[in-house]
């Protein structure tokens, strides 16, 4: 079987474990396949697969040092994979690119490999950017750069059913081009039965679109209703809009007994903890066309969610994901009343129910299935 190339910059948090799992996969339905990312955090899971060749160009620094130090890794970062992305034409005309590097980089060596006739698969996160990067003004640039990388593509695989109709509406693919394929299951421990905690949780980057205020103010109300709940949200700031954390912070303020907040990047064993404490995830969600890796993480840990059903989040409810539906359009009497709905049920309930689901998910999200579906759009 010809060797497959996986390319990506991410090497932390949900999309880096997206392309260990799905490199995982690829290697379990038969595929010799040459990893091109940075070293995995806080383990790199694909480092002894036999069938894997790995390439770890340099991380960045994330956290201290100056901006010089800063820019220089990252410089050598991009140099390093693209380097290696563009050396491995030589031994293989199929690639996989899942979040590549900064438009400016990535568009010339996905077009040269695109002409000397290698097949390229784009794997879109967010068919539509959560928040854009760069200003009101320079929207038409940023629009034109996704445009340029979505064009240079063979297939643009979407991880949910929603993640079609942006690109097609937005960037003008053409509706073939485009195949859905989900994202598989984040190999997370069970979090045990529910614990009745009276404990919600709201986790990941703390961005608009995941309405993470609203939630806050659903808690509030719901305390004021006499439900005894608390949140804890935990996740780092949205680098396009850092106000929004002020924000969050100023409403958890008014409410220290009920909403406690935890920012910056959380480890995977405070994730763990943080999964087993609490009863559900909140979440919700809106302007959302892609798959949540958070509610992923929350099934395969067995933890129900109140969530709207927004983007893949449907896929995962249809696919066995234990839920409470919050009503569209969101607001926040539909999200309290969720919450007051949620806990209107014993927990020994949404223990059994978020089991079951755990199940059906692991099967329907099964890495090996999605290799050997991404493995096929080749032939």
């Amino acid at each position: 079987m010809k060797r497959i190339i996986v390319y990506t910059r991410a090497w932390r948090s949900g999309v880096g474990l997206y392309a260990q799992g799905l490199v995982e996969g690829l290697a379990a339905a038969g595929s010799e396949v040459t990893f091109i990312a940075p070293a995995g955090y806080p383990e790199d899971r694909t480092a002894h697969l036999a069938k894997v060749r790995r390439i770890r160009p340099v991380r960045e620094v994330i956290d201290g040092g100056s901006r010089l130090r800063r820019a220089s890794f990252s410089l050598a970062r991009v140099a390093g994979g693209l380097g290696a992305l563009l050396a491995a034409r030589f031994t293989s005309g199929r690639f996989i690119v899942s979040i590549p590097d900064p438009f400016v980089f990535a568009v010339w060596p996905l077009m040269l490999l695109r002409l000397t006739g290698a097949k390229v698969i784009f794997v879109c996160h967010d068919p539509e950017p959560h928040s854009w990067s760069l200003p009101a003004r320079w929207r038409w640039l940023e629009r034109a750069g996704y445009r340029a990388i979505y064009g240079c593509a063979s297939l643009i695989v979407v991880l949910s059913e929603a993640g079609r109709a942006p690109l097609v509406r937005l960037f003008g693919v053409p509706p073939g081009k485009i195949v859905v394929s989900p994202h598989g299951a984040f190999d997370v421990p069970a979090a045990g039965p529910s614990p009745g905690s009276n404990t919600l949780l709201a986790f990941g980057t703390v961005r608009r679109n995941k309405q993470v205020a609203l939630a806050m103010e659903a808690v509030i109300a719901a305390r004021e209703a006499g439900c005894p709940v608390r949140m804890i949200v935990a996740g780092a700031k949205d680098p396009n809009d850092p106000a929004y954390l002020d924000e969050c912070r100023a409403i958890a303020a008014r409410c220290p007994e009920g909403l406690i907040m935890e920012t910056g990047f959380i480890t995977d064993e405070r994730v763990n903890d943080l999964l087993a404490a609490c009863d559900a995830l909140l979440m919700p969600y809106t302007d959302f066309n892609s798959q949540s890796g958070v509610a992923v993480m929350a099934g395969m840990a067995g933890r129900p969610v109140i969530a709207a059903p927004a983007g893949g989040i449907a896929d995962l409810i249809v696919a066995g994901l234990a839920a409470v539906e919050i009503p569209q359009p969101v607001d926040l009497d539909g999200v309290t009343r969720s919450i007051l709905a949620f806990y209107a049920i014993p927990s020994a309930e949404w223990s059994n129910r978020a089991a079951r689901g755990r199940v059906l998910l692991n099967e329907a999200l099964a890495w090996p299935r999605i290799g050997r579906q991404l493995a096929g759009l080749f032939e």
